[in-house]
């Protein structure tokens, strides 16, 4: 009975820890980018945001409906003989069991675009016009729900250790903060990350509206994997400011209605076999030396 009252404190205390963490990721990234943003905003921020926090809302019940704690279904499966995680050494099991997970995560992030099916969920999180913090947890209820399974389904079968899963987890919802950041990191530390870690400048040029940008830098946690599979891109510093953000075939105004984000599968859908790309499609980044001015969207007030 100790043993057991023991154990619910300390997963308790496990859970409060992992949603101050999250939240805490968020409010301090908000900050950052009120008090100095990067570049100033296309649209009025506050629906779009509420948009892209009601998503996340709907997504976080919809996984904790569908998908039970892998823990008691694990239990299951080493009951009926199924193998255990076969590394004992502590550190050895969280290193292995971290750098796993990752990959999976990459894997899974270049299936969505790559599989044209997969894409038109993934999407909505590229449509984004205005980068933010938000973005981060900006995705379709349908790729929401598939992402999560493909994990939890990983990490059944696998028996990774619940340690190992909630620290990835954790850590892949902090970098995801930063990395959808209106921010600017500083260049030395930019330089000093981005060997082994996605960074900001990395992960932005991800969003880009050029095809061959936005199809690289996959990486949540480590940029190995995109160096490592061939799907790393740099651009120069200069050009940072003036990439573009979202998707070619959508109207980027429609992008921040809920109705509309809910939609974009077959709106996406209806744009590709109308093939009539809407203007922002000939939105890009540009070279250094022209001018910005013909090739950024025009900025709205901080409203």
């Amino acid at each position: 009975m100790i043993v057991t009252v023991r154990d619910g404190a300390r997963a308790q205390g496990e859970e409060l820890t992992t949603l101050a963490i999250i939240f805490g990721s968020l409010l301090l990234v908000a900050l950052w980018e009120f008090f100095s943003p990067r570049r100033p905003r296309e649209f009025p921020a506050l629906r779009r945001r509420f948009g892209n926090i009601g998503f996340w809302v709907l997504n976080l019940i919809l996984v904790a409906f569908f998908l039970p704690p892998v823990s008691a279904a694990r239990l299951h499966l080493e009951a009926a003989g199924f193998p255990v995680w076969p590394i004992r050494d502590f550190g050895l099991s969280f290193f292995v069991g971290f750098l796993l997970l990752d990959l999976l995560r990459y894997a899974v992030h270049r299936c969505e675009h790559a599989v044209p099916l997969f894409w038109r969920f993934h999407a909505l999180h590229h449509s984004d016009p205005d980068v933010d913090v938000t973005t981060s947890v900006r995705h379709h209820p349908v790729e929401y729900l598939l992402a999560s399974a493909v994990y939890w389904t990983a990490v059944l079968v696998l028996g990774v250790p619940a340690i190992v899963v909630v620290s990835h987890g954790a850590a892949v919802f902090v970098t995801a903060a930063i990395q959808h950041g209106n921010i600017r990191l500083l260049e030395k530390l930019e330089r000093w990350m981005h060997p082994v870690l996605v960074t900001v400048d990395m992960h932005r040029i991800h969003h880009s509206v050029v095809f061959a940008e936005a199809n690289s830098n996959y990486g949540a946690i480590f940029s190995v994997w995109d160096r490592l599979f061939g799907t790393y891109t740099s651009i120069a510093r200069a050009q940072h400011d003036r990439i573009v953000f979202g998707v070619r075939d959508l109207q980027r105004r429609e992008c921040l209605k809920p109705s509309a984000m809910m939609l974009t599968p077959w709106l996406l859908s209806r744009a590709k076999r109308s093939d009539v790309p809407m203007r922002p499609s000939r939105q890009r980044s540009l070279p250094i030396g022209r001018s910005a001015s013909r090739g950024r969207p025009r900025a709205a007030n901080r409203s």
